[in-house]
């Protein structure tokens, strides 16, 4: 039990740290996540505003006993909502009006599987999590 807190706890600071760093990257470089945004979406501007809302919500979540269990889960789904994108930069990567700083095609095949880490490792960590009470 002791181990599974451990894991749990480490994740925890580490999700936060991706989580509050990727939502800073959205509201301060919106343009490079617009260009990756897939042209077939509508709302470009408010889906990247909002998912930085989101990722900060679910940041702080994770540091509330009530509320961990869900925002793991939370971020699970998140994660998989993600997963299009990173899927459209590799299908498209060739017609993407890519910003200053670019994600070689290479680079673009080599997230997707971390992609699936990134759903997976939330997903278990809310079945480590009792039910209302985040531990």
């Amino acid at each position: 039990m002791r181990a599974i807190t451990r894991i749990e706890g480490t994740s925890r600071i580490l999700w936060t740290g991706l989580l509050v760093s990727a939502a800073a990257a959205h509201w301060l470089m919106p343009e490079w996540f617009i260009a990756y945004y897939p042209s077939y979406l509508p709302l470009a501007d408010a889906a990247i505003a909002t998912s930085a809302i989101v990722e900060l919500m679910i940041a702080f979540a994770l540091w509330h006993p009530r509320l961990r269990r869900s925002a793991w889960i939370s971020l699970s789904i998140l994660m998989l909502v993600y997963l299009p994108v990173h899927i459209y930069v590799i299908t498209h990567h060739d017609t993407i009006v890519h910003p200053s700083i670019t994600i070689p095609l290479w680079l673009a095949w080599l997230r997707l599987p971390v992609q699936f880490v990134f759903i997976a490792w939330p997903a278990l960590m809310a079945r480590g999590v009792k039910r209302g009470t985040g531990y």
